[in-house]
């Protein structure tokens, strides 16, 4: 232990005997690292808000299909137990799936409103679920063409023709529970429990009487949906959903294509990124192993009295690299640091017209890694200048001792 402390002091004597040079070595390399530090984080700010843009909206993530089939519940509870699905429900024919809500605010002009089935988990709700079988959420649209607000009694009403001409009326009681968020859906609909939607796709089908109810509806479907909903999990999850299920046979509509067009962004200036941090990166980093080579051999004689002391081959060697893992440290923490400052004045000038969103956005993990690369990259260019070191002989600095 007291050999590694010796060498560490040696090695940190050195420094502060020549800091002129150690000081524009450490200025060199934060020249180096500032830019791309400020780089790295505008391009992660930019395309994090880009992804927020389509994260917060839970539709950028939707699955639907196109066209009216026969999906049995198995393939809804397949979709719901894939790990790269969030949540997935089955969908009625789209004729069926209209209904008109009488309201407090409105009793004489009942509301039209498309059906939407819903349950817990679902994104498109934001939190807010249906707690009970004849609870209700209504969109944005929707509440403010009915008047009504969370907590009131509204009314279902769907309406059929039967074989002789007459009118029939379904009429269910029903509690508004709660607003859906904005970007749910832009026109009048109402969520409710698959089992209401089965119940009104039954009696306009004319399989259920007039007198049905929701509680007598089997939990689980022994019919097809004629289609079904369903949220990927992450972005990255759409496009290949999309694919597999087109090759299954199934047309959906998704938003693949801005997806994909996000990702690939994402990865050509990731690309970019990284070709001129590797450029810039090498060409510092083959000054800096330049210039420890060349202090070695200008020590020599001071190395091989070193060794004639008694310094090992192994504790000469790591004079060089204790350096440079120092003026590593010390660069990146001054890059690091003047980072934060302009990232600061870039996100208050608002360049990007961003508003509350930061443009440049430096992550603590951002500085680790640099840190990470930093070390390997000095202790790299160093290497050379160590190898050096300990070639050096004990018996060369003989005629000097």
């Amino acid at each position: 232990m007291m050999r590694w402390r010796l060498v560490m002091r040696l090695a940190m004597r050195d420094l502060l005997h020549e800091r002129r040079l150690a000081v524009c070595s450490i200025l060199g390399l934060a020249a180096v690292l500032l830019p791309l530090i400020l780089l790295f984080s505008l391009k992660y700010g930019v395309m994090q808000g880009l992804r927020e843009d389509l994260i917060e909206n839970p539709r950028t993530r939707m699955v639907v299909n196109q066209a009216n089939r026969a999906f049995p519940e198995s393939f809804i509870e397949e979709l719901s137990a894939r790990s790269d699905i969030a949540f997935a429900v089955g969908r009625i024919r789209s004729l069926n799936a209209d209904a008109r809500f009488v309201t407090a605010g409105r009793p004489a002009e009942p509301v039209l409103a498309e059906l939407w089935a819903t349950g817990l988990g679902d994104p498109l709700m934001g939190g807010a679920t249906p707690r009970e079988l004849r609870d209700v959420i209504f969109t944005v649209a929707m509440a403010a063409r009915s008047g009504a607000a969370p907590g009131e009694a509204v009314t279902l009403r769907a309406i059929r023709v039967s074989a002789d001409g007459r009118r029939e009326a379904l009429n269910l009681p029903m509690r508004l529970a709660a607003i859906a968020p904005a970007y749910a859906l832009d026109r009048p609909a109402a969520f409710v429990e698959m089992r209401v939607l089965r119940l009104v796709d039954g009696f306009l089908n004319g399989d259920l009487p007039a007198t049905a109810l929701p509680e007598d509806i089997a939990p689980r479907a022994t019919t097809p949906y004629a289609g079904f909903r369903a949220h990927a999990r992450r972005l990255e999850d759409v496009p290949r959903l999309d694919a597999e299920l087109r090759a299954a046979g199934v047309d959906v509509e998704t938003r693949a294509v801005e997806v994909t067009s996000l990702l690939n962004l994402d990865r050509s200036l990731s690309l970019l990124f990284a070709l001129i941090a590797g450029v810039g990166g090498a060409g510092y980093l083959l000054s800096l192993a330049v210039g420890f080579y060349a202090n070695v051999e200008r020590k020599q004689r001071h190395l091989s009295q070193l060794r004639l002391l008694g310094l090992r081959r192994g504790e000469v060697v790591l004079l060089p690299l204790i350096q440079a893992l120092v003026v590593g440290v010390a660069g990146t923490l001054l890059a690091g640091g003047v980072a934060l400052g302009l990232a600061q004045v870039i996100n208050e000038l608002n360049l990007a017209g961003a508003g509350q969103r930061s443009v440049a956005l430096i992550q603590p993990w951002h500085l680790a890694v640099a840190l990470a690369v930093t070390l390997l990259g000095a202790a790299l260019a160093a290497s050379f200048a160590a190898l050096r070191a300990g070639r050096v002989a004990p018996a060369e600095g003989i005629r000097d001792a």
